[in-house]
Formats: structure tokens, sequence, C-alpha cells
């Protein structure tokens, strides 16, 4: 059987490009035709200046940080590759560092879900914004038995956010449930 292979969506360079150009590009050239033609307070000019220049750099950090989180499923088992998102990390949502990949044989996985929880922001007039956010859930057999026949307890389920894939998380439990079902159908013939 292939390998599968789901990732999160590309970045719109356009988009970023015509924010750039707009609050970036257009205020600087105004700027330095101030700076050129004013006689006093070229300091504020020029602190105005910087200012402008750190969007561009928080732009093409974002580039730079952005690695992209990928499901990975084979005969093998799966695997899923966490990544990280500048924007997350500005928005308290995520971290730095990426944590380690999870590699899942299929002989540990019972079954697969699809979580999905609510967040309700204010806005402004009184109302509230709700936004879904996803998660793919592979659900683990959930006791193994040590020495001495004692329970060992481990991870019930790993779970990855599905928020920016390009596949609608309900199409993804699908992939993953049919991938599944023909690896069970192989095993038992």
């Amino acid at each position: 059987m292939e390998t599968i292979i789901i990732t999160e969506k590309k970045k719109s360079i356009v988009t970023d490009s015509i924010i750039l150009i707009i609050f970036c590009a257009v205020p600087l050239f105004f700027l330095i035709k101030w700076l050129i033609l004013a006689e006093e307070g070229r300091i504020f000019i020029i602190f105005l200046i910087i200012v402008t220049l750190f969007l561009p750099v928080v732009v093409i950090s974002g580039y730079i940080w952005d690695v992209k989180q990928k499901i990975m499923i084979s005969k093998d088992g799966i695997k899923l590759c966490y990544g990280r998102n500048f924007v997350d990390i500005m928005h308290f949502e995520g971290s730095f560092s990426i944590p380690p990949d999870n590699e899942i044989l299929w002989t540990e996985i019972t079954g697969f879900q699809i979580d999905a929880y609510e967040l309700r922001e204010p806005t402004e007039g009184g109302g509230y914004t709700t936004l879904t956010k996803y998660s793919l859930m592979v659900k683990m057999k959930n006791k193994e038995s040590g020495p001495f026949d004692f329970e060992r307890s481990r991870r019930n389920y790993y779970s990855i956010g599905l928020g920016k894939f390009e596949e609608h998380p309900n199409t993804i439990l699908k992939i993953y449930e049919d991938y599944q079902r023909k690896i069970e159908n192989n095993e038992l013939h």
C-alpha cells in the first residue's frame, strides 16, 4: 500500500506581499520623502522608519520559523509530525520548540476520532464569535502487561491539531479509517 501524506495549507505569498506593500512600502516612501524635506525632527522620522521596517521583519521571520505539520500513514503505521507557526507563537498558542514526531504502529491503534471544541471570544458590541478547532485523535490500546502481570498505565491517545490542513477534518478521518480497514483486511488474508 502506498504512503499517504497530508500536510498543512501553504501560506499565501500574494496576500503577504500586498500587506507589505500597503503597510510598509507606501508609508516608507512617504517617511523617506518627509526625511529629505524636513529641516527639524529627523530623529523622530528615523524612529518612524525603523518602526515601519519592523513589519517586514515579522513577516519574513514567519516564513523562516514556519515548520508545517504533516500526518503520514503507511503500511507500518502512522507518523504525526508536529510543526511550528510564527503567528501561533505570537498569539501564545504555540512555542518555539517543536515536539518530537510520534510514530505509532498499527498493532497499537484501536481507532480514530475527531475532537472538536469551540472557543467563544467577545466582540465589540457585546456579542460573541465562536471558533471551532479540530484535532485528530489516534486512540491506543490503553493497558499493557508488565512483569509480574502488573498493569502499566500509558498514554491512551495521540492527537494533532487539524486547523490548517488542506483537507476537511471529516475527510482526514475517513482516509484514516479506510486505510486502517485495508490494513486489517490484508492481515487477515
